[in-house]
């Protein structure tokens, strides 16, 4: 499962992926739960508050709390959310785009990026196992009867890695055409200059990728704040900080908490594996 959500400012855009596997959720889960209640045990903020990264930040929004938080203790709420997440068992896929230079298709571009590395990185996976499964299978051959070896390789044949992505509401229209039209024609440029047929586009279809998108208000999932919380950090690492984020080192968290996470196959271009491009 990939959680996405956005942020953006008037020069950059950035979209992080957190990827769950489906055995890790409910540990995710508890983990976020756990933490929401000890931040009601030492701010008083209820557990179903949403926390909105960009207003926890900037000291607006009501947390509930019925007392006054300063700005330093919401940063260290906020950084306390992304070491969280550090300690979770997820990976995140990040896309900072320049505005200036996609103008008005820049979050589609972003959208674009993330879909095709999410179909590139199970695909990875399949192939992968597809050898794993055939080792293993030729080591059965020598130690198993027939009938148990059938079974076995039936089995070992049923797997296939597929992601389902859940989005913070925004845009359903345009993200879900946009998908649908991957999983029919989703023309790729080789980076080679052309694809082995000569061509320099070929179509590799987002197959891998289930259903349309699951759209959900961020307020109703734990989990979608904490991406917002990891794409705000990215922004403010990627941007020039304003002199409130400069004073609580704002811009220096996603490296402080995140890096660990970071899904570097994503691009070989950047150290992180942030997609520019």
């Amino acid at each position: 499962m990939f959680y996405v959500d956005e942020s953006f400012d008037e020069r950059k855009f950035c979209l992080t992926a957190m990827w769950i596997k489906h055995r890790e959720w409910r540990a995710c889960f508890d983990a976020i739960r756990e933490y929401r209640i000890e931040l009601k045990n030492t701010y008083g903020i209820r557990v179903r508050k949403e926390l909105h990264a960009r207003e926890l930040v900037a000291g607006r929004g009501d947390l509930g709390s019925g007392n006054v938080l300063t700005k330093w203790q919401r940063s260290r709420i906020f950084l306390g959310v992304l070491r969280l997440l550090s300690k979770m068992p997820v990976r995140l896929m990040n896309v900072c785009m320049d505005v200036e230079r996609h103008g008005a298709t820049t979050h589609m571009v972003a959208w674009d990026r993330l879909v095709n590395r999410i179909e590139r990185t199970m695909k990875a996976i399949d192939d992968e196992e597809a050898v794993n499964r055939k080792q293993i299978a030729m080591v059965a051959e020598t130690r198993l009867p027939k009938d148990v070896l059938s079974e076995m390789k039936a089995r070992l044949d049923a797997f296939a890695c597929r992601a389902l992505i859940i989005s913070d509401e925004g845009h359903e229209k345009d993200i879900t055409g946009a998908l649908r039209r991957m999983h029919v024609y989703n023309p790729i440029p080789s980076k080679f200059g052309a694809w082995e047929t000569g061509d320099r586009l070929k179509s590799i279809t987002t197959d891998r990728i289930i259903e349309d998108p699951i759209f959900r208000r961020s307020a109703t999932s734990p989990l979608l704040q904490l991406v917002d919380c990891a794409s705000y950090a990215l922004l403010k690492r990627e941007t020039e900080p304003t002199k409130h984020i400069k004073k609580y080192n704002i811009h220096k968290m996603f490296d402080a908490a995140l890096p660990p996470l970071c899904f570097r196959k994503a691009s070989s271009n950047d150290p992180l594996g942030i997609v520019r491009a």
